[in-house]
């Protein structure tokens, strides 16, 4: 009795086993399926996490780290140079939960457009383009445009 008991066990989950591994086929979630998104990679990637980044700093409200690290040396001279991590505080003061979602991105040999949607609480969604340059070795920002 429990040896037939045991076997219809094992038939019962062989064929829940089949069953799942038939949907899941058909429904294309095995990797590899023709449906899976590519992963980017590249000066796309890049660009992504530059973007990726930009937004992080300023929920962080680390602004050293946009100035110094993200801009390029004209766009930071351009916020204030030596006082950029003071104007961009300033700047950003009753920014709150800041979004950036990428939109789109445009290469050009060196240069990148980064098409985004930015939203903080209280204001209105902008569509904004940002402009991105290789400079010591990869892309950081050169200048928003909306």
């Amino acid at each position: 009795m429990l040896a037939e008991v045991m076997r219809g066990l094992r038939g019962a989950i062989s064929s829940l086993a089949w069953a799942l591994l038939a949907a899941v086929v058909l429904t294309g979630c095995l990797p590899g399926s023709d449906d899976e998104p590519e992963k980017t990679k590249g000066p796309p990637k890049e660009v992504a996490d530059v973007i990726a980044r930009l937004e992080r700093t300023t929920q962080r409200r680390d602004f050293g780290v946009l100035c110094n690290e993200l801009f390029t040396r004209s766009a930071r001279a351009r916020a204030g140079g030596k006082d950029c991590v003071a104007l961009m505080r300033e700047t950003a003061k009753d920014v709150r939960k800041a979004r950036i979602r990428l939109l789109d991105v445009e290469i050009d040999g060196n240069r990148a457009k980064a098409r985004v949607r930015t939203t903080a609480e209280g204001q209105t969604a902008l569509e904004e383009t940002i402009d991105l340059v290789r400079e010591r070795g990869r892309y950081r920002i050169s200048a928003l445009a909306s």
